[in-house]
């Protein structure tokens, strides 16, 4: 079984011990979105994920990405709409790492690179007065679904202004590129997508304007390694073009346990379903 399989099976089984209040499918699917999360969506943060490319919530008849109990839309949601709602963003802000003083969140905002076709999306964008802005990438399951090949559109590599000032971006695209017709170095990150996001954040805020932070979910495994390795290199090949940091869930989880006045059922929400299996903490 692979890692990714086995967080999969992980939410099924925590569903399966609420399975008189809520049913899923074969695959994992909710019936009815507000089962899938801690707190129903706001009617701001709803507006935001129409408003977004990504169809996490379905349409015209289709079902919606975040219905999946693997889905890792509806693991940010489940993190971080309690804090938005609460007015405590600052707070959530400072357990991932993030500068004090952040006043605003906002899901799924769009950020044009100025090409054809869909625009970066990072999951989050933290913002305050006087701070430089932090987008934050979430993994839930996607570190642990290998890739033998990583893609990047010629599109791309048609205009130059849109690499001006970041040419070991522009490096590491091009060997990606190049890497199509065999193995690619990324096989358990996404190395393309976090380009891109870093493309559509220069266009708007200017090169080291801002901060891009990629939070993801760890399970010890080999896989998990591999992924660090990869995290690793790609930070060697951006140094000094892009301020750039990876954090876990699990470190950003234990940082808000720490918290005074923090709801104990959201906390035992997320231990219960996101942390109880994980060999890193056990049932109090």
């Amino acid at each position: 079984m692979t890692m990714r399989q086995q967080i999969s099976d992980q939410q099924k089984a925590w569903a399966t011990e609420l399975s008189g209040k809520f049913d899923f499918d074969k695959y994992g699917y909710v019936f009815k979105l507000e089962d899938n999360l801690f707190l129903p969506l706001s009617g701001e943060s709803e507006a935001e994920y129409r408003h977004a490319q990504g169809d996490e919530l379905g349409s015209d008849g289709k079902r919606g990405k975040m219905k999946a109990l693997h889905s890792s839309s509806a693991l940010v949601v489940n993190f971080f709409l309690y804090w938005r709602e609460n007015d405590r963003l600052n707070e959530i802000a400072k357990a991932c790492g993030i500068s004090d003083g952040m006043t605003k969140m906002q899901f799924e905002q769009i950020f044009p690179t100025g090409l054809e076709g869909n625009s970066p999306e990072p999951d989050i964008l933290f913002t305050g007065a006087g701070l430089k802005p932090v987008a934050v990438e979430s993994k839930f399951t996607e570190p642990y679904q290998k890739h033998t090949v990583r893609k990047i559109k010629d599109k791309y590599f048609e205009s130059l202004n849109l690499w001006a000032g970041l040419p070991k971006c522009e490096s590491l695209a091009r060997l990606i590129k190049q890497e199509e017709q065999g193995k690619t170095s990324f096989t358990y990150l996404d190395a393309p997508q976090l380009i891109k996001h870093i493309l559509g954040l220069t266009k708007t805020f200017g090169k080291l304007q801002f901060e891009l932070l990629y939070l993801w979910y760890e399970l010890s495994s080999t896989e998990a390694e591999e992924h660090k390795k990869q995290l690793t290199e790609f930070k060697e090949y951006i140094k000094g073009e892009v301020h750039f940091r990876d954090i876990t869930y699990h470190h950003v989880f234990e940082n808000i346990r720490k918290y005074p006045n923090v709801d104990s059922y959201y906390l035992s929400y997320l231990h219960e379903r996101y942390f109880n299996s994980s060999g890193d903490y056990k049932k109090s």
